[in-house]
């Protein structure tokens, strides 16, 4: 995979660019835009889906369900003498469930947050580009053939310093 890349210095410049990317027959997954600023554009120039509260849901039922589980078996299990009590607690074990499904959110969040930014799949990607203060850098992923036609598109929509970065295959 090889990763030409261009800098642009204002929104339209990169949506224009993004629209002949699509044009050229690249995709909007091939695509990745880099800025030291928050970039604002209504509708955004390449939308990515979360699944970050997904993984958060999943998580916390997970590990509440887990350790609720393992309470109610651990108190069968091993009886105690309660004096009359019952042995299942409901708030000693409600506090330990809500507390291990806080953890088991906070968890999938970190984890669903090290997936969606990259960095858990970084490996054989192309190194982050250094991004000028004002400006944006529009990177796209294609094969070695491709490389050409990416390069002619992104300079036509008036991508400046045209570079390209090399990822492993």
């Amino acid at each position: 995979m090889t990763y030409p890349q261009a800098e642009f210095r204002d929104v339209e410049a990169v949506r224009a660019a993004i629209e002949a990317l699509e044009g050229a027959g690249f995709r909007r997954s091939a695509l990745e835009m880099y800025s030291s600023r928050p970039v604002e554009s209504d509708p955004p120039l390449l939308p990515r889906r979360s699944r970050m509260s997904l993984g958060a849901v999943l998580a916390a039922l997970l590990a509440g369900g887990g350790m609720t589980g393992f309470m109610y078996w651990t108190q069968l299990d091993y009886p105690l003498v309660t004096g009359g009590m019952p042995l299942n607690s409901g708030w000693a074990t409600g506090v330990v469930t809500f507390e291990a499904t806080m953890a088991g959110a906070v968890f999938g969040t970190f984890c669903m947050l090290l997936w969606e930014s990259g960095l858990l799949r970084r490996a054989g990607a192309a190194p982050v580009p250094e991004v000028p203060d004002e400006g944006i850098v529009l990177q796209v992923a294609c094969e070695s053939e491709r490389v050409a036609v990416a390069r002619e598109t992104l300079a036509a929509a008036g991508g400046a310093n045209l570079v390209e970065a090399g990822g492993s295959q």
